[in-house]
């Protein structure tokens, strides 16, 4: 078999295409590979599809898989047609798509390194610059967006992050049913959930949402109801914890001035008993006997986890209750401060256990992208973010092989 129809069966090239002639440099590791179209054939028009005259040529070159170490390279001349309905026209040719300087193979291998590497540590890789690589990891990523079926979709999760210093936030919105990011608007106000009912208008009916899990940011609030008046809102126990967290923190931190004691127990409030080791165990024990606000708010804490092991929504409510009413007595003004903002929002509290709704998934997506942005260093463009995110964390079809 020869090197041309060997290259030409590798290329997966069939009439009129074959490979004309190769160029290997071995000095420059580069391989060239030239390819033409048998004489007199007849190309489709790109829009109308029907059999043309052939006009001229145009010459292109793409960068390809590399062969054996060797950047390679395809070239061709590119015939334009002239189709009696829509006039001179660049055809499509099978090995690539139109107004790139890559194949389809190529492009396929950047998609699939992406998912593990970043994007400046694949283009030092294969010698292109990352701009580029960006732009086809978008065009992809939009494509397999356009392509998302969200016809089901009825319970969403909402919350924001910060993607850079200056308090610069996005609000991401969730499919929670198929734990995915489906959507990112600019900012974390009221005004994310008009954007993102105009988004969903264009995939299904906004009004089939009938669950809507989120904190209790007042924003938050307020879009959900003006944009979503159909939807439960619920706050989920990711957030309610979250608080609870900062509450038994300012505690600790306004009590270590006079005791300090408390001093490097930071996390140590944020763990379950069951995962305290050893040494944190004897230091709790001692703040314990101490008698301290910190470790009295710590069963507070506790206390209120156990909320949602109450499957019962009537029994859920009234042990609610009871806690609310221990916390507004506890002597402790951030547990009070807290346990009026939960009573204030029982309402999604309970919804969030009568429909077994968790924002867990949330929070393990959103540390799979910040540690994406950590890895890259800052992204330069807000479209470069975005494509992040959606490949992180958008469980998007993408070809990784063509």
């Amino acid at each position: 078999m020869e090197d041309k129809e060997l290259l030409q069966i590798a290329l997966g090239l069939s009439s009129p295409w074959f490979v004309k002639d190769i160029n290997l440099n071995t000095s420059k590791k580069r391989m060239d590979i030239y390819l033409d179209f048998t004489k007199g054939t007849k190309f489709p028009c790109p829009i109308c599809n029907k059999l043309s005259e052939l006009h001229d040529t145009k010459e292109k070159v793409w960068r390809h898989l590399d062969f054996f170490h060797y950047e390679t390279y395809l070239h061709t001349r590119v015939p334009r047609t002239k189709c009696n309905e829509h006039g001179v026209k660049l055809v499509n040719v099978p090995w690539t798509r139109q107004n790139t300087g890559f194949t389809l193979f190529f492009e396929a291998l950047i998609v699939a390194m992406s998912k593990e590497m970043t994007v400046s540590a694949i283009a030092d890789m294969v010698n292109v610059h990352e701009d580029s690589l960006w732009r086809i990891l978008s065009h992809y990523v939009k494509e397999a967006m356009v392509k998302t079926n969200l016809s089901n979709l009825d319970i969403i999760g909402v919350d924001e992050i910060s993607v850079k210093k200056g308090h610069s936030y996005v609000t991401l919105f969730y499919d929670l049913n198929k734990d995915r990011v489906i959507h990112i608007e600019n900012g974390k106000g009221k005004d994310g959930f008009r954007k993102f009912r105009d988004f969903l208008s264009t995939k299904t009916n906004p009004d089939n949402i009938r669950y809507i899990s989120m904190d209790m940011s007042p924003a938050f609030k307020g879009g959900a109801k003006e944009y979503f008046p159909n939807a439960k809102v619920v706050f989920d126990k990711f957030h309610i914890v979250k608080m609870m967290n900062d509450a038994i923190d300012k505690v600790r931190r306004s009590e270590y001035q006079s005791n300090k004691e408390l001093g490097k127990t930071r996390f140590m409030w944020l763990k379950n008993p069951e995962n305290l080791t050893d040494r944190e165990i004897i230091k709790m024990k001692s703040i314990k006997d101490l008698d301290t606000k910190t470790a009295k708010a710590y069963k507070f804490k506790l206390a209120l986890k156990r909320l949602w092991e109450i499957k019962n929504t009537r029994a859920a409510r009234e042990y609610l209750e009871k806690w609310h009413y221990w916390g507004t007595h506890s002597n402790i003004k951030e547990i009070i401060t807290l346990a009026k903002m939960i009573k204030r929002n029982s309402y999604g509290i309970l919804e969030s256990i009568k429909g077994d709704i968790s924002n867990g998934v949330v929070e393990g997506l959103n540390n799979k992208i910040k540690t994406a942005f950590k890895r890259s260093y800052g992204l330069k463009t807000e479209m470069y973010r975005n494509t992040m995110i959606f490949l992180m964390a958008g469980k998007l079809k993408l070809p990784t092989r063509s």
